[in-house]
């Protein structure tokens, strides 16, 4: 990438309004049928039933677990349906394969890119089926380098396509695989994978150009995405599914951004009042359903009015993430953050714990200002973190289920220069107890234990530093509704009982039932919050959306 970081090497475009073709009326490129998909435990898709057009852009939206990644998993080639049919141009097909798929014209966009980082752009853009000599045996690397050079004209990018993926950023590598979706593997259908969350304005800008070029040559979108903004700039028609059913099919112009918003959360929202506030920390957590009727105990939530906050955000900036965050949390409080992806809500916790330095702001810890720089320094404050990713970031997945449990405190297992085998023990034992571990040995390798386990073996990870803060970045991402369930009990009756938590989630529905309060980011800026008795989804969702209601408690 030349200096000067993306602007520099992308040609200068106006703003432009997306032009909305008119799409024909009665032809379907794509139809789905029944459509459904079990897991164990889960129905993920129950009969869904949807109509693509030729040659429109048809937005596909709901909450989190509506089955909106499933749906396309199926369409793509990437997951086999458990009943129903796709129909791609007139013929039926039980399952697709990836390659089946790719040979009907179906390519998707992902929402992480999914490049080989040490191969150069021209590679990626052809990778596997590189351009060969006349002989077809030897791959003709000018040929190939001069037509990928054309595809990045084409894409308003003024790259050498000898530079490596790994040297452009994600939101670059986004726009190069729309184009090998466009130009290489000459798509009739493109599904957009929440393919816009890591884009910058101006990367979004080139995006919205091939989503229009790719309009006018007749191609099909298939745009999945949370944001209803995206959906109204760009989508002819938007479907929205809601627990795995598709609820309604809109045109553009019958909805706008509240009834589009009432409609992914369900009607009669509003009018089923603020759910149910929860002593601390001994009854269980509430089924979803109790928290969305109101049904239940109404004991006020804990309130901390009168004593000191443990954490005390101020002013928090990180340039290009997040602006002037300010919060407060209080020992066994759980303090949740919401927000889409791309909001800025994990780069508020990586700043707290030193991950990403904020610019910046102040932190205070016990009334005490604190820089926090790195997270070794996190850590002696008493600031423990939870990472998104636990396999990359949180596990070190060739070591034993012990050695993980203890990994961050050592100084407590530790006898001057030694490791102390019996202490180590007994608070792996005493972790993996409260934690409700299930696996087959101490010693077992930490990677062969389930999602959720192991989900619990770094929870117990940065349990055992004894904490005074504990940040958790979507904890029960990627787990079964079960080890959800247990997580949920462990954060809210074990984690907090000595100590201030603050918990971040793309959905809303965990939040509600375990936080004393919800605090909405929203394209970084800090937009509302929401006391226990204030949780209503509808007002939540549009809170998430941008959207905040008259009368919102400030910050």
């Amino acid at each position: 990438m030349p200096a000067g970081g993306f602007q520099a090497c992308c040609r200068p475009i106006e703003l432009f309004a997306i032009i909305r073709l008119v799409p024909n009326e009665t032809e379907a490129i794509l139809s789905l049928q029944g459509l459904s998909k079990v897991y164990p435990g889960t129905v993920a898709l129950q009969g869904v039933d949807l109509q693509i057009r030729r040659g429109e852009t048809h937005g596909i939206i709901g909450k989190n677990g509506a089955g909106k990644t499933t749906l396309v998993g199926i369409v793509a080639g990437l997951i086999r349906p458990t009943a129903g049919v796709v129909r791609v141009n007139g013929h039926d097909y039980a399952r697709l394969t990836r390659i089946a798929a790719r040979k009907l014209g179906v390519a998707i966009v992902p929402q992480e890119p999914q490049m080989v980082q040490e191969a150069t752009i021209a590679e990626n853009l052809f990778m596997p089926d590189y351009v060969r000599r006349a002989n077809g045996t030897l791959v003709d690397w000018f040929a190939m380098q001069r037509a990928a050079a054309d595809i990045l004209r084409k894409g308003n990018l003024n790259l050498d396509v000898r530079t490596k993926a790994a040297d452009v950023g994600p939101g670059v590598q986004q726009i190069l695989l729309m184009l090998r979706a466009s130009y290489v593997e000459q798509a009739e259908i493109i599904i957009l994978d929440e393919a816009f969350a890591s884009l910058s304005e101006r990367e979004e800008r080139l995006f919205y150009e091939l989503i229009r070029e790719r309009k006018q040559a007749g191609c099909t979108i298939l745009h999945i995405s949370h944001r209803i903004d995206e959906l109204l700039q760009v989508c002819d028609r938007m479907t929205v599914l809601r627990d795995g059913r598709s609820i309604r099919t809109v045109r553009r112009e019958e909805v706008d951004k509240d009834s589009l918003a009432a409609l992914i959360v369900g009607e009669d929202q509003e009018h089923r009042g603020a759910v149910p506030t929860r002593a601390v920390p001994t009854r269980a957590v509430p089924t979803r359903a109790e928290v969305r009727r109101g049904d239940g105990e109404h004991a006020a939530r804990k309130v901390f009015p009168e004593q000191p906050p443990v954490l005390v955000v101020e002013r928090l900036t990180l340039a290009e993430r997040f602006h002037n965050i300010s919060f407060a949390v209080h020992r066994n409080e759980i303090l949740g953050i919401a927000g889409l992806i791309g909001s800025g809500r994990t780069s508020i916790l990586k700043s707290i714990f030193g991950l990403e330095p904020h610019d910046s702001g102040v932190v205070r810890l016990n009334g005490k200002e604190v820089a926090i720089d790195s997270p070794i320094t996190a850590l002696r404050h008493g600031v423990v973190y939870l990472p998104e990713e636990r396999d990359e970031e949180g596990l070190v997945t060739s070591l034993s289920v012990r050695s993980n449990l203890v990994l961050s405190a050592l100084r407590r297992v530790a006898n001057r220069f030694m490791i102390d085998k019996i202490r180590e023990q007994e608070l792996a034992r005493s972790l993996a107890g409260q934690l409700a571990l299930t696996f087959a040995s101490f010693d077992q390798e930490v990677s062969e234990l389930s999602g959720g386990n192991r989900q619990k073996v770094v929870v117990g990870k940065v349990l055992s530093t004894e904490p005074q803060v504990f940040l958790l970045d979507e904890p029960t991402k990627g787990i079964d509704i079960a080890a959800k369930t247990g997580l949920l009990h462990i954060i809210r009756d074990e984690l907090r009982a000595n100590a201030a938590i603050i918990v971040t989630s793309p959905g809303l529905d965990d939040l509600m039932e375990i936080c004393d309060r919800i605090i909405v980011v929203y394209d970084g800026t800090l937009l509302g919050s929401y006391r226990a008795r204030e949780f209503q989804e509808e007002r939540l969702y549009k809170a998430i959306q941008g959207n905040v209601v008259q009368g919102d408690e400030t910050p």
